[in-house]
């Protein structure tokens, strides 16, 4: 025969699955990032149902008739409930994962680490609005591999890419934690300085040039690669802009930096230019 305490132990055992369901979904919620309205959702509705649980208890306190069907039915639900909330809460932070390597992979070089050409713009753009709030000039530096086409040619392009890799990660050892470091071309990068005017960005192109120029990028037979780089300076100065249209300004000043870059090409190589207009 069927007791009214082994009723009772049903119903505070659906009641010890709802508070462990409400457990995880809290906790789903403190780890999640794109799913925290779904959770506090999914909390709210495991609460109600938590207080839907205690009514039972209160009717067989009370007096009332116990039932077993529901106290069954009640600990299947519940039951379900905490084991679907627990695999629903690890599909979600796998999916969440998942998203931020994409996002990742989609903002940066996989072989070199800088960041990609789209999102050096975009990046850029963002600094120069954040100029034009601040009244602070920002400098850009362009810089290219010099006869990087011998290094893969003698060497192959897999010590190529070593360089490559090797190069940025000296390049971000050496630059400021505001600063960032982007892949524009095959062998050319941007580097975007908040902050910085004209002499602080020949100061730091030049810093860049000597460490590049001394370090050893690969070794290939114990015979060490090195290399060095030719850089073009330009400074973007909110006092001589109109706050309009920020990807313009964007395109503008990155071809400045550019043209500087090749003016250093021109001239020898291994060398530093800053743009100057006419």
């Amino acid at each position: 025969m069927i007791t009214t305490s082994f009723i009772v132990s049903l119903y505070l055992t659906s009641l010890v699955f709802q508070l462990i369901t409400i457990y995880l979904s809290i906790k789903l919620l403190t780890q999640a990032h794109i799913y925290r309205i779904p959770c506090l959702f999914l909390i709210f509705g495991f609460l109600f149902m938590t207080v839907r649980r205690i009514y039972p208890l209160i009717e067989i306190h009370q007096g009332g008739a116990p039932n077993v069907l529901d106290a069954l039915t009640a600990l299947l639900i519940s039951a379900l409930m905490m084991v679907g909330m627990h695999f629903m809460g690890k599909a979600f932070l796998s999916i969440e994962a998942q998203s931020s390597i994409y996002e990742h992979g989609s903002k940066v070089d996989g072989m070199t680490g800088a960041l990609r050409k789209q999102e050096t713009f975009v990046r850029l753009e963002q600094e120069i609005s954040r100029s034009f709030r601040n009244k602070e000039p920002l400098a850009l530096i362009m810089f290219d591999i010099d006869h990087f086409k011998y290094v893969n040619d003698r060497y192959g392009h897999l010590v190529g890419d070593l360089v490559l890799k090797n190069l940025v990660s000296h390049c971000q050892s050496i630059l400021r934690d505001i600063d960032l470091l982007g892949r524009v071309g095959g062998e050319e990068f941007l580097v975007i300085l908040p902050n910085t005017n004209e002499a602080m960005a020949i100061e730091i192109a030049e810093r860049l040039r000597v460490y590049v120029s001394q370090q050893t990028l690969a070794v290939v037979q114990n015979a060490p690669i090195k290399i060095t780089i030719s850089n073009g300076i330009t400074i973007f100065n909110p006092n001589n802009e109109i706050d309009l249209i920020h990807s313009i300004l964007a395109d503008k000043y990155y071809k400045q930096a550019d043209l500087a870059m090749y003016e250093a090409k021109k001239e020898g190589r291994n060398q530093s230019k800053v743009w100057k207009s006419g």
